[in-house]
């Protein structure tokens, strides 16, 4: 942690800025704020959950040469045929183009357990891996070479089919080593493992209107092995543009025990126009039970931005907010509070 915090804070040059705002803000009235977050989120269900869940994937390779990975897990924007497709691609040793995620129909294919929790990639990608490592190993024991080469391994998937019937290896999730939990105690090992983050951000507010806008961030990650560079990136600035949302924008009214609020002409969101850029970078330290190294990282960007940003408004005014979304009201109230 100590090494993210002070890479993210060099990146955004946050004592510099920080000293360079507290001497202007006292004649702007648009006052700048600089705020650091530091924290950390378990990958997987926490305590037995991945124990109880016991997924199971299965991988086949066809005659053909196709290879199909056979989970539960739903495909929802985050990424996960890719990189599925691309854990049994570098696990076999064949072309990406010939691996096919085949759909999550639960009549098809093994229960893996649910698409939450951040264990898509790290707990039954691993299991995609491990599944993988099986069946090249069932070639290999036949003397069968595997090579990136789509023809060579068509050829040795059609003899191997035609002399001993289907091939398919699956896996089944173990607990690793030493990791125990206790259900009666909640005692021992919530997870497996953990990610970590630093997060700055930089923002703007108006002592006028108490307007904030977050004018720039960065997100400083560990993630144990990046897999999709462009899809990891992308994950995490979808996160934090949607905790920006929350942070400052999204309140729910409730009414008598309904959503008053629940329209998109008066519940407020940010668009694009109200994001800063978003920097992210990537610290690696491979975890021995993630594919290649890999841990999740999805609910890490909802985590961090709002303390970031209020911490940023704390520096801007003198404020001490304690509450999100932290909308002009309610830090007028702070702020101003013979007013409201």
């Amino acid at each position: 942690m100590g090494a993210l915090m002070d890479r993210a804070l060099s990146i955004a040059d946050y004592h510099g800025k920080r000293a360079r705002f507290d001497a202007i803000n006292p004649s702007l009235r648009v006052r700048k704020g600089i705020g650091l977050a530091t924290f950390m989120h378990g990958a997987g269900f926490t305590g037995s959950g991945e124990d109880h869940l016991a997924s199971v994937v299965a991988v086949e390779a066809l005659a053909s040469g196709r290879v199909r990975v056979l989970s539960s897990n739903t495909e929802i924007g985050q990424g996960t045929n890719t990189v599925f497709a691309q854990i049994a691609s570098d696990t076999l040793g064949v072309p990406l183009e010939t691996v096919e995620i085949v759909q999550p129909d639960t009549a098809l294919v093994p229960d893996s357990g649910p698409t939450v929790a951040s264990r898509t990639c790290m707990v039954v990608g691993k299991l995609v891996e491990t599944a993988s490592r099986r069946l090249r190993v069932e070639l290999e024991k036949v003397g069968v070479a595997i090579e990136a080469d789509s023809e060579n391994f068509a050829r040795g998937c059609a003899d191997y089919v035609s002399r001993f019937g289907p091939l398919r290896a699956t896996a089944r999730y173990q607990p690793p080593p030493g990791r125990r939990w206790n259900d009666d105690t909640y005692q021992g090992d919530a997870y497996g493992t953990y990610a970590w983050a630093a997060y700055v951000a930089e923002v703007s507010v108006d002592t006028a209107t108490w307007e904030t806008r977050v004018d720039d961030f960065v997100a400083v990650q560990e993630v144990g092995k990046v897999i999709n560079p462009v899809l990891a990136a992308g994950q995490i600035e979808g996160g934090v543009a949607q905790a920006i949302g929350w942070a400052l924008y999204e309140r729910l009214v409730w009414r008598e025990g309904r959503m008053a609020n629940g329209e998109m002409t008066n519940y407020i969101m940010p668009t694009s126009l109200d994001l800063p850029p978003i920097r992210v970078f990537f610290e690696e330290q491979p975890y021995a039970y993630g594919p290649a190294g890999a841990k999740g990282i999805g609910e890490l960007p909802m985590d961090g931005p709002a303390p970031a940003i209020l911490n940023a408004v704390a520096h801007a005014t003198g404020a001490d907010p304690r509450a999100v979304p932290l909308t002009p009201e309610l830090l007028m109230g702070l702020m101003e509070p013979a007013h409201v």
